[in-house]
């Protein structure tokens, strides 16, 4: 079986999210899509297709995000099923790898943790688990009215502006105590922003406590699906129930401009979020573990 690797023609990648879709039913599309929408906020973007008998039979992608910490570069690959086991992956690999650039020495992948073969195959190259993210679900429907404590506000801050920007800044960089953060994985305002001018709606709510800001939850709406992306306390304004609170005040948002459900993920051993969640009505509904290797 002759494997031809090159790259795939982006006019239209439809063909390429369609794989992975069929090959990995729980993600959503926006996930799968995203290298494509977001390639302007990426260092580093390479995508390779392979196919067999001019058919397409798995791809993947090389990207590296200008937030990333330095050093590190993904690579993600998705095989048609009926082509695993059969070399396809691991050309695609190597040449996704060959992209990267020399001062990158360090590459992190993603694996479904329903896919125990995928991970296997992954830990064959090398790869070891570094996080466990846990992703849950919660419908969006007979939404409580937060509760509000004294010298207590929340406002809708969709737009990220902010007349005391300074202060949300330092807030924001305050309250990254989860595990991505230790790793390196830092987000800014100016971050957030990026990624959202290009998604469908943003979401964003603050909390403060007597007009300081405490609390940040970010997220977007795609398809009617609100996904979370960051949701933080600063430190010293932890033990109020301000996180609780604000997603419950996010999802109201949310479902005002006309989401149904809410998704988010969070490192399993993140209990502080991941207890927040469950009292909140989250359900586990899957999750992906992400992984590291030397180059």
């Amino acid at each position: 079986m002759a494997v031809e690797i090159r790259e795939p023609d982006l006019s239209s990648y439809e063909p390429l999210v369609r794989l992975r879709l069929d090959r990995l039913p729980r993600q959503r599309r926006s996930q799968a899509e995203w290298p494509f929408v977001h390639a302007d906020e990426l260092d580093v973007f390479a995508v390779r297709a392979a196919y067999v008998d001019g058919v397409l039979a798995g791809w993947g992608t090389a990207v590296r995000g200008k937030w990333f910490p330095a050093g590190i570069g993904m690579v993600n690959v998705t095989v048609a099923r009926e082509h695993e086991r059969k070399g396809v992956g691991g050309a695609l690999y190597r040449a996704l790898v060959a992209t990267l650039p020399s001062r990158l020495g360090t590459i992190g992948t993603a694996v479904d943790d329903s896919e125990p073969e995928s991970l296997e195959i992954a830990r064959g190259y090398g790869f070891e688990v570094t996080q466990h993210g846990i992703e849950s679900e919660l419908a969006l429907v007979d939404l409580p009215e937060p509760a509000v404590g004294p010298g207590i506000t929340f406002e809708d801050v969709s737009s990220l502006e902010f007349d005391d920007e300074e202060a949300v800044e330092e807030m924001l960089r305050d309250s990254q105590t989860n595990p991505e953060a230790a790793e390196g994985f830092v987000s800014t305002l100016s971050t957030f922003r990026e990624i959202g001018a290009k998604v469908e709606v943003e979401v964003a709510a603050i909390a403060r406590v007597d007009g300081d800001p405490a609390a940040i939850v970010i997220g977007e709406i795609d398809n009617g699906v609100l996904g979370i992306a960051y949701t933080g306390v600063g430190r010293s304004f932890r033990g109020r129930g301000l996180a609780f609170a604000l997603k419950q005040y996010a999802h109201r948002l949310a479902a005002d401009a006309g989401a149904t459900v809410c998704l988010t993920m969070n490192e399993e051993s993140n209990a502080g979020i991941r207890h927040v969640n469950a009292k909140l009505g989250y359900q586990i509904t899957g999750g992906a573990y992400r992984l590291r290797r030397a180059r």
